[in-house]
């Protein structure tokens, strides 16, 4: 990007909008843009929306604020608002653009944009990315869902578009970022034990072991395991492993219809007396309770 030149903010590339869009996620197919450039997308920048890009081709050359790169495989390229891109395409180029405005998808995508990873942009290429086919998948159910009338068009599109930056999101957390913003090269030694630690509450959240139990596991002391957690979580273990059992009470709660000391034992809950009274303090209600407030 040459100094002392200005690059156009663009709310899709070679128009100017104003006001708010009819959609606020735009998809089209690569080809419908770039054939209408020569195959070429100047660098440029959008100040509202992020973009999620599948490359379904290879030979892909792109430019991300002073990164360069030149691809040799499919791959999927996340530009988040305010940060300048370029591509020069061949034209047997095969791929889609999804772009969104940041501001009006609601509080869970607003919450993925805020994760580390999508602060910056970043390339995940195919060999890399072990969920790239399911997230190929879901660009197809976009580009039906979007180009179509069918009822709930609007929300479909939302929870797509969220399902798209969820699985973007955790293949970034494993490759390096291409975007002017910089990030850690990985979780710290803490944060990875962290997250191993959460791995293991997935996995045995509702047998009877102690926090000694898991830091065994993990070859740390208990104590030590607590430190981590607080820093890493702002938590302790108990009340992770608890958290975990609570959710797993609430989805056998709505979505089955065991008695309450069963789904209490299912849970992790040795006591259901201990349960109920666990589950009130979480949840201002009673378990039972809960379960009628679902049934509406």
């Amino acid at each position: 990007m040459s100094p002392g030149r200005a690059v156009p903010s663009f709310e899709l590339y070679g128009e100017w909008l104003s006001g708010r869009h009819t959609d606020p996620i735009h998809h089209e197919t690569i080809r419908e843009r770039s054939s209408q450039h020569d195959w070429t997308i100047r660098l440029h920048r959008h100040r509202a929306l992020a973009q999620v890009f599948l490359f379904r081709t290879d030979t892909v050359s792109f430019r991300v604020e002073d990164a360069a790169r030149s691809t040799a495989e499919p791959h999927i390229l996340f530009v988040p608002p305010g940060i300048a891109h370029g591509f020069r395409f061949r034209e047997d180029v095969d791929g889609d653009v999804l772009s969104f405005r940041v501001d009006e998808l609601g509080p869970a995508v607003s919450d993925l944009l805020r994760r580390p990873a999508l602060k910056a942009a970043g390339i995940l290429p195919q060999a890399a990315f072990p969920d790239f086919a399911h997230t190929a998948s879901l660009f197809d159910q976009v580009r039906h869902v979007y180009h179509g009338m069918a009822p709930g068009r609007s929300d479909l599109l939302a929870a797509l578009t969220q399902l798209i930056l969820a699985y973007v999101s955790g293949g970034l957390r494993q490759v390096q970022s291409v975007g002017a913003i910089s990030r850690t090269d990985g979780p710290t030694r803490h944060e990875a034990r962290a997250e191993a630690f959460c791995a293991l509450v997935e996995t045995h959240f509702n047998e009877d072991l102690a926090v000694g139990d898991y830091a065994a596991m993990l070859d740390i002391s208990a104590p030590h395991l607590t430190r981590l957690c607080r820093a890493a979580l702002g938590l302790s273990p108990n009340e992770l492993v608890r958290q975990r059992r609570l959710l797993e009470a609430m989805r056998l709660l709505e979505y089955t219809r065991l008695s309450v000391a069963e789904i209490a034992h299912r849970s992790g809950f040795q006591d259901p007396a201990f349960f109920s009274r666990t589950f009130r303090r979480a949840q201002g209600v009673p378990p039972t309770s809960y379960r009628e407030q679902r049934d509406r």
